[in-house]
């Protein structure tokens, strides 16, 4: 009883603390029914995200650092700002840093939060199914930790296992203090995986923005099934015309006189397309999941 009162409180003081300490809505920028709350992409609003939505802070999108935390200097930002710039041009996705400082119940609250910022403002909106990254950075002194999620076709790049890599690859950097080189080790990191490129005849993004995987069966399969509908056509004929008679010899089996085989082919009748979604695991604090735009996202954090 006293852990979920705990919970219940701490749950509490996070939503007060997003309203109160963490980053502002731009200045202007208010959410309300007469601009959609501030939604421009295609979520639907319900009584499901209003909540999430209204407490969303309202940003400018066209910055993509937000410090509320303070984690950077100036000059530090102003570094990590050209090399935003850059990896936007060079990969026509979208990247965002986010700093807060903010207590949390569970790791649930922060991956919300930060799907939420991202889904609810116009990050990604130039590119098609909204493709892009955000990391998150909170520095909590009781629980510190940061988070790197891909949003459309962002996810492309960035599956569970780079996820994973990745994440790991810059915890020291964070130990050690050091934020500024951790975001940067990670954006050359995600040009690294860009660069690589992924098979566009293998994945595509549906409507929710999740990674789904096409699935084409083996061309023999295809072969031997177009081979099996073409001798059940063949049988169902000859027993048509009665042209079988009971003999051993082969030359028994058709009146000559009333067919003429002048060319044989072998048609490729059709192939079987489906697809699901591929799947993903929890393990290592990196996952594919849904914020509560319905969206979909794929990544993880790491506490330090």
């Amino acid at each position: 009883m006293k852990k979920l009162l705990y919970s219940i409180f701490i749950s509490f003081i996070f939503i007060v603390s997003l309203n109160a300490t963490t980053i502002e809505s731009s200045e202007g920028y208010v959410r309300n029914e007469s601009n959609n709350y501030g939604v421009k992409k295609h979520w639907k609003i319900s009584d499901k995200n209003i909540e999430n939505i209204k407490r969303t802070p309202y940003v400018d999108a066209s910055k993509k650092i937000y410090d509320s935390a303070s984690s950077l200097t100036e000059e530090e930002k102003s570094e990590l700002s050209s090399l935003i710039d850059g990896f936007i041009n060079e990969t026509k996705l979208d990247f965002v840093f986010v700093s807060i400082d903010t207590p949390y119940s569970n790791d649930k609250e922060m991956e919300d939060y930060a799907s939420d910022f991202y889904d609810y403002n116009d990050f990604g909106i130039n590119n098609e199914k909204y493709g892009g990254f955000i990391f998150l950075l909170n520095t909590y002194e009781q629980d510190k930790m940061y988070e790197i999620y891909a949003f459309g076709e962002a996810q492309f790049y960035y599956n569970i296992n780079k996820s994973d890599a990745l994440l790991d690859s810059i915890i020291s950097y964070f130990k050690e203090g050091k934020y500024a080189e951790g975001v940067k080790q990670s954006i050359f990191k995600l040009k690294e995986y860009y660069s690589k490129g992924y098979d566009k005849d293998k994945y595509y993004i549906d409507e929710n923005g999740d990674v789904k995987e096409y699935y084409q069966a083996p061309y023999i399969l295809s072969v031997l099934s177009s081979g099996f509908v073409t001798l059940l056509t063949m049988l169902g004929l000859v027993k048509k015309n009665k042209m079988v008679t009971a003999a051993s010899n082969a030359d028994s089996y058709l009146e000559k006189e009333s067919i003429n085989i002048t060319k044989k082919t072998d048609n490729f009748v059709s192939t079987v397309t489906t697809h699901h979604i591929i799947s993903s695991s929890s393990s290592g604090g990196s996952h594919s999941s849904h914020g509560s735009s319905g969206g979909g996202h794929t990544g993880g954090g790491r506490h330090f």
